[in-house]
């Protein structure tokens, strides 16, 4: 296994928050209907949105591309196993650009606090 890229980021959930509330076309142009889990309350969870968010970021370091070369946040879904792992499912543009690099596999982590939400991003050939 060769490692081709590492990407990290960080957010604080506040912003997300912010945005979520704030700007209407937010949560559906970030996140794919699966990503967006409500808690038993029927409430957001914007920790786990703001994780969400910073993978995405992350994994746009390992692809090198920024959101440019037509990438959409939503070509980078972040999903959890059903032991709560996150992983993360590329199409799309996203997924084409991963091909060219020969990328196989990425590896992600998220964390988070009540205030920050991080994620990094591992690509292997």
């Amino acid at each position: 296994m060769e490692i081709l890229g590492v990407g990290i980021d960080i957010i604080e959930v506040a912003r997300i928050e912010k945005a979520i509330n704030n700007r209407k076309t937010f949560l559906n142009k970030i996140y794919s209907e699966k990503e967006i889990k409500l808690s038993a309350r029927g409430k957001f969870r914007y920790e786990e949105l703001a994780g969400r968010f910073v993978v995405k970021e992350a994994v746009l370091k390992v692809l090198k591309t920024g959101w440019r070369r037509g990438i959409r946040f939503r070509d980078i879904i972040v999903l959890n196993e059903s032991s709560g792992a996150p992983f993360v499912v590329l199409e799309n543009r996203a997924k084409e650009i991963a091909d060219e690099l020969g990328i196989k596999k990425i590896f992600i982590s998220i964390s988070h606090t009540k205030e920050l939400a991080i994620g990094i991003a591992i690509a292997i050939r």
